[in-house]
């Protein structure tokens, strides 16, 4: 009987956290809003690491944080990719992506928005080098954590500060 009862428990217990796992993933769901257009399929997904970089700017009688650039290395099975100002990604193998500045960027808040830069879904042009980045055509930065400029206003106009961010992008391209 004691053992049934403590079977009984762990049931419930593993259940219980099965369902808040459930909920948490349906919480780092993909909104509708950041899909890329119909024919175009992830080939590539990597973990980013790194910062969000930003300058102190004039605003008014005070000063704000505008973003400068990102500086981010982001790692997949193939290797690594550098993400920097543009936005750009360049892979090792030389493959390189800049944003389309003619399409606006689809931004949603993270979760967290206090915290967590936005989930973004951006329009690419590929350098016409061949390699892993070739044939992409959007890029999704998702499951984002930190990144936020500070709270803290600045005190001078030209201040730097990184701070740091993770996210997970998506490469999507269109199949040949």
């Amino acid at each position: 009987m004691r053992m049934r009862r403590m079977l009984v428990t762990m049931a419930t217990a593993l259940l219980l956290l099965a369902g808040s796992m459930g909920l948490a993933q349906a919480d780092e769901s993909v909104p509708p809003a950041l899909a890329p257009p119909a024919g175009y399929t992830a080939v590539l997904t990597a973990r980013a690491t790194g910062v969000q970089i930003y300058r102190s700017t004039a605003d008014g009688a005070g000063f704000k944080w505008s973003l400068e650039a990102p500086l981010a290395e982001l790692s997949y099975a193939g290797g690594v990719i550098h993400h920097y100002a543009g936005p750009s990604w360049e892979a090792a193998d030389g493959s390189k992506l800049a944003r389309d500045a003619s399409v606006p960027v689809a931004s949603v808040p993270a979760a967290h928005a206090s915290a967590d830069i936005p989930w973004l879904l951006l329009k690419v042009t590929a350098d016409p080098a061949p390699g892993a980045l070739a044939k992409v055509g959007f890029v999704q930065r998702i499951a984002t954590q930190g990144g936020v400029a500070p709270a803290q206003p600045p005190v001078r106009a030209g201040t730097l500060v990184g701070v740091p961010y993770t996210a997970t992008y998506v490469f999507y391209a269109r199949p040949d």
